[in-house]
């Protein structure tokens, strides 16, 4: 154990702490003896209004400091008076490095649009390489809202969010007041710390209770201002200094990240196994789709403009203004893409960023990923399912209530309601069997998946543009301002993208048989 800090209220009233000689209470021996065993030295010399030390104060660090508390909290005991407890400890302060990124909000978006408006789009070059023409579309996208988009610094801040300028100069104001009376001893500086305490009180309850009221006002139109204060209360997010996997140990950003990739990847499995051919009774087959202009022009002018840029940093509040000049081109590239059964190696790629569940901040297994996909990509799937899955609706079971319009939990709960009901009044046995999937949608089989979708029906350019999409795709794990290496996925449905829930349903739509 290198550091130990051992404190409390030991009620040895009767015993001189900064002159063991004069040790007249029993109970100090069993004290002394374990402080000795274990290396610590009795620090407090604070004495409550009898001229008695009460708490005791344990530490192995050597330059640990007790003094009296000068700004308190809760209405001091006299019995037992505030301490403030400084303890030395040889480690880097927390990081407060300062970084820059894009400040999407200020981009010209009007410079945007007007290049876009410019633009030559060479179609005959789309039918030669649909892959590698929307890569050079999206480059030309991203290096054009780079351009035209300044960066904004961001530091980290040691004041709450809701802290006005105001208060934030009055607590630094506060902190070299009591400073100076430390060093010097002198009580003016006393007196103006005590001012100066008093005032950060009452402005504080005044910010505090403006930022509430904020917050209340805009849950009607922005829901994302209240989970910025929900997870501001929890616990401190950040990442620990140092990461565990089994026997492995990262410090560093960068060996975090392998750390997490190394874990992520583990779930997925490549199994060599006989695909069987299936056959679920389809009618009609379905095996190629288009879009037009107005329904790519729809689904970009419905994006959510708050939300963030994906991998290929094109944010979706640009898309969004820029939707009719972007509709025409995207349109002709999704038509290029369906009819070649190609999904896009560049919206193949994905960040992965780890959040917390619970247990031990250290343990990496204590994460869930959360995929960082393009919006571009998220659009095409929209286009997609839109037609998949008026397709495939009628084939899918009775008894799945997951990811189904006008299904939840509550119509399985209902109908679970009614089988319990009739079950009792027929005076029969009712035996429930509850399972859960272990990581289901990372291990989905490719080549099932593909095999169960050509069962009902899906096949041609359409089965093609399916297989191309779950085929060759890169995740990246992101944390603390580092990316990990390149990781593939072997198998499941990709998560963050829209399409995985339905194609998961059709994976187990046949598990009742």
């Amino acid at each position: 154990m290198n550091k130990l800090v051992l404190m409390g209220d030991f009620n040895l009233p009767n015993t001189d702490w900064q002159g063991p000689s004069r040790r007249t209470d029993a109970g100090a021996h069993h004290v002394l003896d374990l402080a000795a065993t274990l290396d610590l030295m009795q620090f407090n010399s604070v004495t409550n209004f009898r001229g008695i030390t009460l708490d005791l104060v344990f530490s192995s660090v050597p330059d640990t400091k007790v003094t009296r508390a000068l700004d308190l909290l809760l209405p001091e005991d006299r019995h037992h008076p505030a301490l403030d407890i400084a303890i030395s400890e040889a480690c880097s302060p927390p990081s407060r490095s300062t970084k820059f990124i894009p400040d999407f909000r200020r981009c010209n978006v009007d410079e945007v649009f007007r290049n876009l408006q410019a633009m030559n789009f060479p179609t005959s070059c789309v039918l030669q390489d649909v892959d590698g023409s929307y890569s050079l579309f999206s480059q030309y996208l991203t290096h054009l809202i780079s351009q035209n988009t300044p960066m904004k610094k961001i530091t980290t801040s040691s004041f709450p969010g809701w802290f006005s300028n105001e208060l934030k100069t009055l607590v630094i104001k506060k902190k070299i007041a009591h400073r100076q009376f430390k060093q010097t001893g002198n009580h003016t500086y006393l007196e103006l710390f005590r001012r100066l305490r008093s005032t950060c009180k009452t402005l504080a309850s005044a910010c505090h209770r403006d930022y509430i009221a904020r917050v209340e006002e805009s849950i009607p139109h922005n829901i994302k201002s209240f989970w910025t204060h929900v997870n501001n209360l929890k616990s401190n997010s950040a990442m620990p200094p140092k990461m565990a996997l089994d026997d492995l140990e990262a410090y560093s950003p960068a060996g975090k990240c392998d750390l997490f990739a190394q874990h992520f990847s583990s779930v997925f499995c490549r199994a060599d196994i006989s695909v069987p051919a299936f056959d679920f009774g389809w009618r009609a087959p379905l095996s190629q789709i288009s879009v037009s202009a107005l329904d790519v022009e729809t689904k970009l002018a419905n994006l959510d403009p708050t939300k963030g840029a994906g991998p290929d940093h094109i944010p979706p509040s640009v898309l969004k203004i820029c939707a009719p000049v972007l509709a025409a081109h995207l349109a002709i590239l999704f038509n290029a893409l369906l009819k070649s059964g190609v999904f896009p190696t560049a919206l193949k790629q994905g960040f992965v960023v780890p959040i917390f569940k619970s247990g031990d901040r250290c343990n990496i297994k204590n994460y869930r990923p959360v995929v960082v996909q393009s919006t571009l990509a998220k659009v095409f799937e929209s286009l997609v399912i839109d037609q998949l899955y008026f397709y495939l609706k009628p084939y899918f079971t009775d008894r799945q209530h997951g990811f189904l319009q006008g299904r939840s939990t509550i119509t399985n709960l209902l109908v679970f309601q009614e089988f319990v009901t009739s079950a009792f009044v027929s005076s029969c046995q009712v035996d429930c069997l509850y399972l859960d999937y272990c990581k289901a949608f990372d291990k989905v089989h490719h080549g099932l998946l593909v095999a169960k979708l050509a069962g009902y029906g899906v096949g041609g350019q359409l089965l093609d543009w399916l297989r191309s999409y779950l085929s060759d795709r890169e995740l990246r794990v992101r944390c603390d301002g580092a990316l990990s290496a390149v990781f593939p996925v072997l198998s499941g449905v990709p998560q963050g993208s829209l399409i995985a829930p339905l194609l998961f349903n059709v994976f187990v739509n046949d598990i009742y048989k």
